[in-house]
């Protein structure tokens, strides 16, 4: 029983041990092999992250709207959701700067002095985008008590920096207030809008 193997101690091993040791060209070999596995890796992991933050902004707006409508028929008043940071109502297509939910009794789609704020939505990353596009025009979106919208048919497309209109998303919202989320029904890898057209992002 010559077998012997000291430990931490760094002494000699007996008995036919062998050592554990890398060597240099093992180690290169190694990392070399990491860092081509992580090229390989890291845009499809970067694409991930573009579509969660794209799925995220676009159901966030979606539940907004529906909020918006629910409070309006909850609290039997009109409600408005409208773009800007603060207490008031921002800009118009101003959304990436936040959203603004409140009571609009008067239904003029602005925040007057003492009607009730319901809630806000965070501002978007910087260089991403949200538009709103509707019949009659305005700023903001206003729900009747009953629901339905001021005859404010339209869409609120997100964007993101580039443009790609892959990554670009919709909520769709006819004149009775239903909202939903826009799909790809073709396959093509893009969204269309209610008339069945692929959504396609502003260049400017």
């Amino acid at each position: 029983m010559n077998r012997m193997v000291q430990s931490a101690g760094g002494g000699r091993c007996r008995g036919g041990a062998r050592s554990a040791g890398v060597t240099l060209a093992e180690m290169l070999t190694a990392l070399a092999a990491g860092a081509l596995l992580m090229a390989v890796a890291l845009p499809g992991f970067d694409s991930l992250l573009d579509r969660e933050r794209a799925g995220s902004a676009i159901n966030q707006m979606l539940a907004a709207v529906q909020f918006t409508r629910a409070a309006a028929v909850s609290r039997r008043t009109a409600a408005a959701l409208c773009p800007g940071a603060g207490d008031r109502c921002g800009r118009r297509n101003s959304w990436h700067d936040g959203a603004l939910i409140f009571l609009d009794p008067n239904g003029n789609g602005r925040r007057d002095s003492g009607e009730e704020i319901l809630g806000r939505l965070a501002p978007l990353p910087a260089g991403h985008r949200m538009y709103w596009r509707a019949f009659r025009n305005r700023t903001a979106l206003v729900f009747r008590p009953s629901g339905l919208t001021d005859w404010q048919s339209g869409n609120i497309l997100y964007c993101p920096p580039d443009g790609d209109p892959t990554l670009a998303r919709q909520v769709v919202l006819n004149v009775q207030g239903r909202a939903r989320r826009a799909i790809d029904t073709d396959g093509d890898g893009i969204v269309e809008d209610s008339a069945g057209r692929p959504v396609t992002c502003p260049t400017t």
